[in-house]
C-alpha cells in the first residue's frame, strides 16, 4: 500500500472512532438534554468538532513528514 492509502486508512479508523465518540455518545445527550429548536444547532457543532478533529490529524501528518524530510537533509 502506498504512503497516502495508509494515511487514508489510518484517517478512516480515526474518523470511525471520533463519529462514534462524537456522534454516538454526545449527539444521546444533546438530543436527550436539548431544548426544542436547538438540536439541529448543537448537532451541526458536533459535527464541525469531528471535521477538525480529522483536520488536525491530517495536519499532522503533514508536519510529521516534513520533519522526516528535514531531518534525512541533515548530515550526521
Amino acid at each position: 500500500m502506498s504512503q497516502l492509502g495508509d494515511r487514508l486508512l489510518i484517517l478512516l479508523i480515526a474518523a470511525t472512532g471520533f463519529a462514534v465518540l462524537i456522534a454516538g455518545w454526545a449527539g444521546g445527550l444533546v438530543e436527550a438534554e436539548a431544548p426544542i429548536g436547538w438540536e439541529f444547532a448543537l448537532m451541526g457543532g458536533l459535527f464541525l468538532l469531528l471535521i477538525l478533529v480529522l483536520i488536525g490529524f491530517w495536519m499532522e501528518f503533514s508536519l510529521i513528514d516534513r520533519d522526516r524530510e528535514q531531518n534525512q537533509d541533515r548530515p550526521n
